[in-house]
């Protein structure tokens, strides 16, 4: 665990957008001027998810700079056995969330933060939130979103947030419906891209945007489905021998202690998909000692998906939750500003570095996280 600290800059700002789901590819096959103009006077690089490959777990890793292992949002759906409850996303109960998210170590140190639908935000957690938060509503437009976050940014100095994150849940939606390459999904990001250019034209006029650090990210990529690759787990194992299923990619399942082995044994002959016991799961995942964990965990191939239910239908075009070191899963990363180098194009980089990143941009002392310090130190200019 690392920590990085830079030099005192109680005026600087760090805006962080996350677009859900947007691939690292997607800027190569669609028309985004916006990020190429910002892959031109600052940072690019891709941005590899944490293990599972899945919204909320990634958007809290972010935050906190802890693998999902660590922090305790396992997956998007999980049984927690420490709570006796069972994890929805968005199910309002701090409990679920560990680490110290990093508007938390902000607000700790006096530096406000707001936050407009990031995951965590929403609940007090460690008894904190950040200076200002949304509960999640999308039927505000992106653009509107937008437009809060430059408000924010022209309140009263003694109350502006120095530190905004916000987010925008495309083209994830999209992209599960039509697929990564579908003309829709491309058309999606293209729109999207138009939405950040909007936001920066508006920016550039702030007082203070020569102050301000920009971030554009995503959580994770996508994966085209292919469905002669799905599996139904109906078709090999009783439903009744387990506690909990959660299907899906990955699926996790907690079988009734007697039926471990047997299930276990059964699922490694089952074609498109990985079983592991969850002490099984390779080093490289930083996954599988958490309690919440079910003791079988599957991964599915890329393309594929696991089912446990009598009805197989299923209208599924893409989706991810696959391999992290699958290219497919990979994400964007774009940071321009004053503190960030120029015209650099770094390689894939884990996310978990994102809360180094802030904490360093920000000046503050980073609580314990799985970040790497030198890994962050590349993206800053020499001083």
């Amino acid at each position: 665990m690392s920590g990085c600290v830079g030099p005192k800059q109680h005026e600087h700002y760090v805006v962080v957008l996350s677009m859900d789901g947007f691939r690292s590819d997607y800027p190569d096959k669609a028309n985004t001027p916006t990020l190429d103009s910002l892959a031109n006077v600052g940072i690019k690089a891709k941005f590899r998810p944490s293990f599972p490959s899945v919204t909320f777990p990634n958007h809290y890793s972010m935050a906190t700079g802890l693998y999902p292992d660590h922090h305790g949002l396992v997956n998007n759906f999980f049984y927690a056995p420490d709570l006796d409850s069972i994890y929805l996303m968005g199910k309002p109960n701090p409990a679920f969330f560990g680490g110290e998210p990093i508007w938390n170590t902000a607000e700790k140190q006096g530096v406000r933060t707001a936050s407009f639908y990031w995951v965590g935000s929403e609940y007090p957690v460690q008894g904190r939130q950040p200076s200002i938060w949304k509960p999640f509503d999308k039927s505000v437009p992106f653009s509107s979103r937008g437009d809060s976050v430059i408000a924010w940014l022209q309140l009263p100095e003694k109350v502006r947030p120095h530190l905004i994150m916000w987010y925008m849940e495309e083209p994830d939606a999209i992209g599960h419906a039509y697929g990564p390459e579908s003309t829709e999904t491309l058309k999606k990001v293209e729109e999207l891209d138009s939405i950040v250019g909007r936001f920066f034209s508006k920016a550039r006029k702030l007082d203070i945007f020569d102050k301000i650090d920009f971030i554009v990210l995503s959580d994770h990529g996508m994966a085209t489905c292919v469905p002669e690759k799905f599996v139904n787990l109906n078709d090999y194992l009783p439903r009744d021998s387990f506690d909990y299923v959660f299907d899906g990619v990955p699926a996790l399942l907690y079988p009734k202690p007697s039926y471990t082995d047997s299930a276990y044994a059964i699922l490694k002959r089952v074609p498109n998909i990985t079983v592991w016991k969850k002490n099984e799961i390779p080093e490289k995942y930083v996954y599988g000692k958490n309690p919440r964990i079910g003791e079988l965990f599957i991964l599915p191939d890329v393309g594929s998906y696991v089912l446990f239910r009598p009805d197989t239908r299923l209208k599924l075009a893409a989706n991810h939750g696959y391999d992290n070191f699958a290219p497919e899963m990979e994400a964007i990363f774009y940071a321009t500003g004053p503190s960030f180098k120029q015209h650099a194009e770094l390689p894939v980089m884990p996310n978990v570095n994102l809360y180094l990143i802030i904490a360093r941009l920000l000046n503050l002392q980073p609580a314990p996280n799985d970040g790497d310090s030198t890994i962050v130190e590349q993206l800053f200019r020499e001083k």
